[in-house]
């Protein structure tokens, strides 16, 4: 028989890991940074139409979107430093990994991290501290 106070402390644990995973990221200046149905609030990292965004992510130093176009994926990273904006055309190489190259540089975006590598060379490799695909409707 589980007690009382082990199934208040799941409950309070796993409410206050539901509470992280909804609230509003945080950019470069500490400031929080909304999402809505094309990406990052007041940033460059957005779709151009609330439908196209398939995932949506942010690392320590970059908030990453990827879009949905009419002929495959964009990728549209942020660098939160200096709002630097990188737009490159993007492949989906498995379930929720997205591809993007630049001048022999690659980009691969996931749930888990955004990995920058040049040929077999990793340059960065920066987890996830926020993750969302947005749900379509219709």
């Amino acid at each position: 028989m589980v007690s009382r106070a082990a199934l208040l402390f799941i409950g309070v644990t796993g409410l206050c890991v539901v509470a992280a995973l909804l609230a509003p990221t945080v950019d470069a200046q500490g400031g929080a940074v909304a999402i809505d149905g094309r990406g990052f609030v007041g940033t460059e990292a957005r779709c151009e139409t609330a439908s196209s965004g398939v995932a949506f992510g942010r690392t320590a130093s970059a908030l990453v979107v990827i879009c949905k176009t009419g002929d495959g994926y964009q990728y549209r990273g942020v660098r939160l430093r200096d709002d630097a904006l990188l737009t490159l055309a993007a492949d989906r190489t498995g379930a929720g990994v997205f591809n993007a190259e630049n001048d022999g540089v690659a980009y691969t975006f996931s749930a888990k991290e955004l990995v920058v590598a040049e040929g077999d060379r990793v340059l960065v490799t920066e987890p996830m501290v926020a993750y969302v695909e947005p749900r379509t409707t219709g």
